[in-house]
């Protein structure tokens, strides 16, 4: 198991009041320093709250309980101990909310999510692609790119430090689009191509063809499952695949044979179509 660092309570859901932890310090003055940044932005557009970590570190008994009650609880959630979030390996994913005066925890709006993503890359972390198709604009991971910026060092001080009470009325903001439910995210895409038929699983780091009698084990190992291979465009399914090739080289994963062999074929079988 990794180290643990806080970067505070949550808010959301049966995650309420317990502390949220990270694999390093640096990740989470990082991970705190963005939430004083995006305060910053709340209170430029008038708006109360503050951004707040919904889960960070997810234990594996809890991962194990939301893959076998995924069904029930309606979740999507990556197959146990292959998450960001697993607190053995990994440890770098952040999924955000904001936490409002009265305790309650609502997701980012339109404007909110964008300014996020924008932070959150200038301080060492990704919005990665397969959260951007899923969509999980919330979900985002630490330590997957160069920091623009420094953490502040005095970030949890700023954070515990009680604000000057406001003289002022926020604006009211204009109505937003309904943001997105929060969902436990999947690292994992299941996927299959709109004219080739062809179906794929698609991680971080990995890519895998899933043939058809594989296909139909994965979409029913939980009672009641019949949507975990979700139909994409053959230019949607390259772009996928050719996302996850250049994860691996741009971290200096080893390619093998066999890996760009599977990765060239589909690609080819693809564009082609």
């Amino acid at each position: 198991m990794v180290a643990k660092f806080s970067v505070r309570k949550s808010s959301f859901g049966d995650l309420r009041g317990v502390e949220q932890y990270v694999m390093s310090e640096r990740i989470a003055l990082q991970v705190l320093s963005t939430i004083i940044d995006f305060n910053a932005y709340l209170r430029s557009k008038g708006r109360s709250g503050t951004l707040s970590v919904n889960e960070g570190m997810r234990s594996r008994p809890r991962q194990s309980y939301l893959w076998n009650n995924r069904a029930a609880l309606g979740v999507v959630v990556a197959p146990p101990f292959t998450s960001r979030h697993d607190e053995v390996l990994h440890g770098n994913a952040i999924d955000f909310g904001i936490t409002m005066p009265d305790g309650s925890n609502r997701a980012l709006y339109d404007d909110e999510f964008a300014r996020l993503h924008q932070i959150v890359e200038g301080r060492g972390g990704t919005w990665p692609d397969w959260a951007k198709t899923a969509p999980e604009p919330w979900h985002h991971e630490y330590a997957t790119r160069t920091e623009a910026v420094p953490p502040y060092p005095d970030a949890r001080a700023r954070l515990a430090a009680k604000p000057a009470a406001s003289t002022t009325v926020p604006a009211k903001p204009a109505a937003p689009v309904k943001p997105p439910t929060p969902k436990v995210e999947a690292d994992m895409l299941y996927v299959t191509s709109e004219k080739t038929k062809k179906q794929y699983a698609i991680g971080e780091l990995t890519f895998t063809p899933v043939s058809s009698s594989r296909a139909i084990t994965y979409s029913h190992a939980v009672p009641g499952e019949t949507s975990l291979f979700q139909t994409l465009t053959s230019a949607q399914v390259s772009g996928l695949i050719q996302d996850c090739r250049d994860r691996r080289d741009s971290l200096g994963v080893a390619i093998s044979a066999k890996f760009e062999s599977a990765v060239k074929a589909a690609l080819a079988e693809e564009d082609a179509a």
